[in-house]
């Protein structure tokens, strides 16, 4: 599946919800815009919350917390969550995300040549 496609269907999903994508005012797209980030910066967060608790029980053997094994389920969890909302600003701005990201991967290819052998 594409994920131009995957977009849509999220989308439509959250359309279905009553979460709008599509709005009258620059202030009531700028509203939403807001909404998401903090979202995204939630999701990230909770991501990166499990994430610091693996760390503490591979550097401290006394901290009883999760392996990288136990908590990576989770850990993607968070990340499609994350993506979510990365879908919905995209849109909401008039992105088409699929196109953005080979952009950013050709300019990146660009950047990075230097790298390559």
């Amino acid at each position: 599946m594409e994920l131009s496609e995957i977009v849509k269907i999220q989308i439509d999903a959250d359309r279905q919800r009553g979460f709008s994508v599509e709005f009258s005012s620059d202030r009531a797209r700028r509203d939403q815009l807001m909404k998401d980030t903090v979202g995204l910066i939630g999701e990230v967060g909770e991501f990166a919350n499990r994430l610091k608790k693996v760390g503490l029980a591979l550097d401290n053997v006394k901290y009883r917390g999760p392996s990288l094994e136990d908590e990576a389920v989770m850990l993607r969890e968070e990340l499609a969550d994350a993506t979510i909302y990365i879908m919905r600003l995209s849109v909401i701005l008039g992105g088409d995300l699929e196109k953005d990201v080979l952009e950013k991967m050709r300019a990146n290819g660009r950047r990075y040549e230097y790298l390559q052998g």
